[in-house]
């Protein structure tokens, strides 16, 4: 409701040229005009009050004018065909929208943003005698439309209007790698026959016994057993261990998984340029997949990390029907990305990682670590540059806490600088003072 509120608001406000500042200088020059230049035979006012009347009328002018030219430009932008654009979160892409500059116009000046869907804005660039849009996103998915908010208002800022261009074009962001380029191996163990395990799978060569039983195959009896001791024993699959050829990626989708989902793109691409044999399977999954449909290549990968982002409110609820679809083509090892805030999959994932203990590594993604940032209103009080946004020690230390009872290895790595981040890392960070951070480029500024 709120948000229609202030859509409707912003809509009237677009039709309406005059703005708050032009208002006050058309109701200054009139007063000034009225009431004392005429009454009090001020020539200095005389003069003031014409001025800022004619910059009032002149700047109101200009900005009928060119709203009807950029209206021309729309009605025919209109007409194009849509367009598919995939981009990189956070990094600025073309996508072929522009607007010629009207440089003979006059004390005006033309910029858009994007109105709608959320999480996308625009920048422009002059080239060519055009403005020219780049696309930024702040989070991964797709989006299936675009609505353009475009303000032409005068250099002064004492008139505005609003246009609105809405396209079909197709908008595809992908979390962009950052510092990221290989990760450590992530290869766990799976069952097999390298070596005993108490807690492998019974894949193992047939070396442990047991007693006949009614409907045991009579091929596994051990006969020499049988001949020494008058008993009959049947051989068993040895639980045991062996480096898994199948490993699955699984991507679990929550708040602040942007980064866990770069290092998934990273590892999928990695394991793709780096495998060995035909032999070495590498199968990915994430929120939102079929079970049995995992993806081998590498484009319906990207796919599956895109469409995660519509299911984070129910993160790795299809996690274990995945896995178990998967593990019905051989024994495999398991890795999962994981958010590094706290949410509804976290008991989901503790209760997955306690079932596979040994055979389930995960890897969580961060974006730097803070331990406390400053509000907003003392940041502009003291003129500093905005902060950067960063995982909170706090929350990630509420889930790796959570992780510990599974017993599985996990791995925290930083999108920024590429390096794994331990204990001594989220302690310095714990330690440090809010502040420290902000000093040098306050003392810069």
């Amino acid at each position: 409701m709120k948000s229609r509120a202030r859509t409707f608001l912003r809509r009237l406000g677009d039709a309406f040229p005059w703005t708050p500042l032009g208002l006050s200088v058309a109701g200054a020059s009139l007063a000034a005009l009225t009431w004392f230049a005429y009454a009090e035979m001020d020539l200095v006012l005389l003069v003031v009050g014409y001025g800022a009347a004619a910059l009032a009328l002149l700047s109101s002018l200009a900005t009928f004018l060119a709203t009807l030219v950029v209206a021309r430009d729309l009605r025919i932008r209109r007409h194009d065909p849509p367009g598919e654009h995939t981009l990189e979160t956070e990094l600025p892409a073309r996508t072929g929208f522009r607007l010629r500059d009207r440089w003979w116009l006059p004390l005006v000046r033309v910029r858009w943003m994007v109105e709608s869907p959320d999480g996308l804005s625009s920048r422009q660039r002059a080239s060519e005698g055009f403005e020219e849009e780049r696309l930024v996103a702040a989070k991964r998915g797709r989006r299936d439309h675009l609505r353009r908010r475009v303000l032409v208002e005068d250099v002064f800022g004492l008139t505005r209007l609003g246009l609105r261009l809405t396209t079909s074009d197709v908008t595809t962001a992908l979390p962009h790698i950052g510092a990221l380029r290989r990760l450590p191996s992530l290869l766990a163990t799976a069952g097999g026959d390298d070596w005993p395990h108490p807690m492998g799978v019974d894949n193992g060569d047939r070396l442990e016994l047991r007693r006949y039983a009614p409907g045991d195959p009579a091929r596994f009896i051990h006969w020499k057993v049988f001949g020494r001791t008058r008993k009959l024993v049947v051989r068993l699959p040895e639980r045991a261990l062996t480096r898994a050829h199948r490993t699955v990626l699984y991507l679990v989708a929550g708040q602040e998984d942007e980064a866990s989902a770069a290092a998934s793109r990273v590892a999928f691409e990695s394991a793709l340029a780096s495998r060995r044999s035909q032999d070495e399977d590498w199968v990915f999954g994430a929120d939102g997949v079929a079970p049995g449909r995992g993806a081998l290549r590498l484009e319906d990968a990207l796919d599956a990390i895109v469409t995660s982002a519509d299911h984070a409110h129910a993160g790795a609820a299809g996690l274990e029907r995945f896995v178990n679809e998967e593990e019905r083509r051989g024994p495999a090892s398991v890795v999962l990305f994981v958010p590094a805030r706290p949410g509804p999959w976290l008991a989901r994932v503790v209760a997955f990682a306690k079932r596979r203990a040994g055979r389930v590594r995960l890897v969580i993604g961060v974006d730097g670590l803070a331990h406390r940032t400053r509000p907003k209103w003392h940041r502009r009080l003291l003129a500093l540059p905005p902060a950067a946004d960063a995982t909170s020690v706090t929350q990630l230390d509420e889930v790796l806490r959570a992780l510990e009872s599974t017993r599985a290895s996990v791995l925290v790595i930083d999108r920024r600088s590429g390096r794994a981040l331990g204990e001594a890392h989220r302690r310095a960070v714990r330690e440090r003072r809010p502040d420290a951070a902000d000093a040098p480029k306050s003392r810069a500024a």
